[in-house]
């Protein structure tokens, strides 16, 4: 397994944790419950990237893609940065063109066959 694979999955671990923590820091709202959410769906990701196949990469690229762009909204709104938000946006910003790397990187194996 790659190590950047391995990496990206340990991020989404953890970036699954750190959303899921923000219920012990933030009242309860519909966007907390978005970040639980995507909380518990990175964790499912990180956990599936650290094992073969290619489908969680489609996962891998396009909910962080997605997350960063909304962290990203949601700080223009409230005009700050959050440290959980920064957070979240380095691992976004790093995991998504890992996985999408990694799935051209395959394409390009098959064509080759």
């Amino acid at each position: 397994m790659p190590r950047a694979r391995k990496l990206a999955g340990v991020l989404m671990l953890l970036s699954g944790v750190t959303h899921l923590s923000e219920l012990l820091v933030f009242d309860w709202g519909p966007v907390l419950a978005v970040v639980v959410a995507f909380g518990l769906a990175f964790f499912a990701i990180g956990w599936f990237l650290l094992r073969p196949g290619e489908r969680v990469l489609w996962w891998g690229a396009l909910l962080p893609a997605f997350a960063a762009f909304l962290g990203v909204a949601n700080s223009i709104r409230n005009g700050f940065l959050h440290p959980y938000t920064a957070w979240h946006l380095a691992v976004d910003l790093t995991v998504f063109p890992i996985c999408l790397h990694l799935l051209l990187q395959a394409r390009a194996l098959r064509r080759a066959v």
